[in-house]
């Protein structure tokens, strides 16, 4: 019906509008037209820190000793506590910083935040407030940061930038984390074009005379900036007045969470109504409407636009529209499911519960409103640290919500693909071009992309800093002491460079080997009990204290020259870790031909994202990082070297490839080692993405680019190649174009040279056959790898493979 598909239509266009097409907007309006205002990082005003706390007492005390610490004149900087009646203690922490200038202000009785706040800012006086939660920790220049705004008399409060940091990593705080880099998008361009759209309850600045006291069921760190915003002052947003929190950690907690938020944002908007007012300020209200109310409505959109899809299937017959809903629904609804499914069973997420999350949180919007428009305004909160052991009916709501939503969207979308949801030919093509693009095509995208790479690397041959190479060996007995003789011949100042050897419970002798050389400073690390790589790399690195440390592994004779070629990279600021190259000599071999094409060109892989500064972890084998960049892994981790990497390029430092810094490994593993090394490899990149730990940030797209191509691909490409084979089955099975048959017909006929290869391993002197073999070895390893790092299943302690 026409009716049914122009709304449809423009409900598609408006909710691709407010998750797409306003962020890109704003990017764009904020770059070319931009409001310039005043900086001054010497402006220091009188200023005081209010820190709201409900039973806080688990993180009041580092919180306190935080402030205190800050950089900011002692004589200028006043520290308040406001209470909010709390009953565990937090009171009696705070009294015990009397004497070192804290103040607590307690409210009688628990009527929330902002009454409390209303009761502690009547007694504060000083030019500018900050407001804080118990629970964020300030970088030590936050203050100096936010205050050297205020230098511009247009300014009226400055919000700084909250990151989320967890204890234990968990799928809702690295989802949480997720979302909240792209807000962190949005706020630094909505600040560039206007004034960046509310505060942060965290941490943001106001001008003391701007404040004004609120309603109890106000939230403060929304309608405080609105009412700022409506006199006709300006909100500026700091990406680098910095302060860490922990997310909420739980689905149901977050849930819960944004459902207050949405509640009093909504009421807050409705309180201030003058802010949205496009004839007095139409920047800001362009964005209010945008970033805030379509976002909280967008539930409503989703909704209508699924109604008008039933009824238009019911009573219309399926067209392209109606296919592209349906296929939308389908994505959306099976990646929810799996988001819902596995969120206990995993600790953390990559990708996979970003849908989970959305519609979580979307359910969250239309609750948060629904209850506002009912007339109900949610103002006391509970903290996370205080609901821990509870479970709030919102969080048992969400994911019953979610499961049937998601089964719901699902059924309608099934339907759908067996009308044709997708043209086969189509999907073939695609997943094709897949393939295509993992094993072939992106070499050479990597080419032209090597014009973003910047500014050249600075590399200084005479740059000399102290370095640690560390051996990491587990029962090397046999080629121990040739590695350690090599390193003693490396050319690198004997004064300046450090030789580690931890043995992580080695029973072989390998222990006695290495204590051998004792007098030829040759140290030994010796743990008892044998637990795996990455726990003795963790205590080995925490002895550790020179500026850089290279990371080998005891198989590898490194050139004399290596060392000297990996550092002179760091002589840029901007790099982080820098990885050699490792030459396989593996002629013995009967696969040896494929292997050797093969890592032939990850080389020219790595060669190139090195170029860019956008190399992809390391090799293990051959690696330096700086030793202050290095974060503990888990002691679970599998490819540590890759986590280790990518965790130093998520915090914008570059991963560069040292190809003269060479090394070599002799490879003695027949096939089948080698596939369960490969599995190995596999099942630590599916754990990297369920558990988040080497993801690229968001707005890192060269490398997120660079990560789904060079990684992801390749650990999915068994899937790729399955669903290939299937969908070439149909279409030639339903007389479809030759073309399609003749591609079926050379992947069947590769596919039965490997089987036949395997069977007669003679053919392997043929290289088509050794060809074929080599990569359905890759193809399944990736199949089983997959299996292993989702269920757990893959060792984690050191196995040494039979020649």
């Amino acid at each position: 019906m026409l009716w049914t598909d122009l709304t449809m239509l423009l409900l598609i266009l408006l909710l691709g509008y407010i998750y797409l097409g306003y962020p890109l907007l704003l990017g764009l309006l904020a770059s070319i037209f931009p409001r310039a205002h005043r900086v001054d990082p010497g402006h220091l005003p009188p200023l005081t820190l209010v820190i709201s706390a409900h039973n806080e007492r688990p993180v009041m005390r580092e919180k306190l000793e935080n402030s205190l610490a800050l950089d900011y004149p002692a004589h200028l900087l006043s520290i308040v506590v406001v209470s909010d009646c709390s009953d565990d203690g937090t009171d009696e922490e705070v009294l015990a910083f009397s004497d070192r200038g804290v103040r607590l202000v307690r409210s009688p009785e628990r009527r929330g935040k902002t009454a409390a706040l209303n009761l502690a800012l009547a007694e504060i006086h000083t030019e500018l407030v900050v407001f804080s939660d118990a629970n964020a920790i300030y970088e030590r220049q936050a203050l100096r940061r936010l205050a050297r705004h205020f230098a511009d008399p247009q300014v009226g409060y400055a919000v700084g930038y909250a990151c989320y940091q967890e204890e234990a990593v968990s799928a809702a705080g690295t989802t949480e984390g997720t979302y909240w880099n792209l807000e962190i998008l949005l706020k630094r361009w909505e600040s560039q074009f206007s004034s960046v759209v509310g505060g942060d309850g965290a941490i943001y600045a106001i001008r003391r005379t701007l404040y004004e006291p609120m309603l109890e069921t106000d939230i403060n760190d929304f309608v405080n900036p609105l009412q700022i915003v409506a006199k006709g002052w300006r909100g500026i947003f700091d990406v680098e007045a910095l302060c860490f929190e922990r997310p909420a950690g739980q689905f149901g907690k977050e849930f819960s969470r944004k459902v207050r938020i949405v509640n009093r944002s909504f009421n807050g908007f409705l309180r201030v109504p003058q802010a949205g007012n496009p004839l007095r300020n139409p920047r800001f209200a362009w964005q209010l409407f945008s970033h805030k109310v379509l976002r909280w409505f967008s539930p409503y959109l989703l909704f209508a636009l699924f109604v008008l899809m039933v009824v238009d299937r019911v009573f219309a017959p399926v067209e392209l529209l109606d296919q592209l809903s349906l296929g939308g629904c389908l994505v959306l609804g099976a990646l929810a499911l799996v988001g819902w499914l596995l969120r206990g069973v995993v600790r953390a997420p990559g990708l996979l519960f970003l849908p989970y999350y959305f519609v979580l949180m979307n359910l969250a919007s239309a609750l948060g409103v629904l209850l506002r428009l009912r007339g109900k305004t949610i103002t006391t909160w509970a903290t996370v640290r205080e609901t821990d052991n509870s479970k709030p009916r919102s969080s048992v709501l969400g994911p019953r919500l979610v499961l049937a939503g998601t089964a719901l969207a699902g059924l309608v979308a099934c339907s759908g693909v067996a009308q044709g949801l997708l043209p086969l030919p189509i999907l073939a093509l695609v997943l094709l071009g897949l393939l295509a693009h993992t094993f072939l095509g992106y070499p050479f995208l990597l080419i032209p992309a090597q014009r973003l790479s910047g500014k050249p690397l600075e590399h200084n041959p005479d740059y000399l800093p102290t370095v640690t190479l560390l051996v990491v060996a587990f029962n090397e007995a046999a080629v121990i002491e040739e590695k350690v003789l090599n390193s003693l011949e490396l050319d690198y100042p004997k004064e300046l460079l450090r030789l580690v050897v931890a043995s992580d419970g080695s029973r072989d002798g390998t222990d006695a080997i290495v204590a051998g050389y004792a007098s030829r400073g040759v140290e030994l690390l010796s743990f008892p009990v044998n637990r795996g790589k990455i726990s003795a790399l963790n205590d080995a690195i925490a002895r550790i204290d020179s500026e850089i440390v290279v990371l080998s592994d005891a198989n590898v004779m490194y050139c004399s020259d290596a060392v000297r070629k990996l550092v002179r990279n760091f002589a840029d600021p901007r790099v982080g870790v820098v990885s050699g190259k490792v030459v396989l000599r593996n002629g013995a071999l009967s696969y040896g031909a494929a292997e050797t094409s093969y890592y032939g060109l990850e080389h020219r892989i790595q060669e190139r994202e090195g170029r860019l500064g956008a190399l992809i972890g390391a090799d293990g084998a051959m690696y330096a990082v700086r030793r202050p960049l290095f974060e503990p892994p888990n002691p679970d981790t599998i490819l540590d070297d890759l986590v280790i990497a990518m965790s130093i390029a998520r915090r914008g430092y570059l991963v560069v490839h040292e190809k003269e810094a060479v090394g070599f490994e002799d490879n003695h593993l027949e096939l089948d080692g080698e596939f369960r090394r490969k599995v190995r490899i596999i099942a630590g990149g599916y754990q990297c993405l369920l558990h988040g730990r080497a993801l690229p940030r968001l707005d890192q797209p060269l490398l997120l680019f660079c990560y789904l191509s060079h990684k992801v691909l390749r650990w999915i490409s068994g899937f790729v190649l399955l669903a290939l084979f299937w969908v070439l089955g149909v279409i030639v099975s339903n007389g479809g174009a030759p073309f399609f048959g003749v591609i079926l017909g050379l992947l069947a006929g590769a596919a039965l040279l490997a089987l036949c290869t395997q069977a007669f391993p003679a053919l392997k002197k043929l290289k088509p056959a050794n060809f074929c073999h080599y990569f359905f070895m890759l193809i399944t390893a990736s199949l089983v790898g997959c299996f292993r790092g989702i269920t757990g299943r893959q060792r984690v302690t050191w196995r040494r493979e039979a020649a």
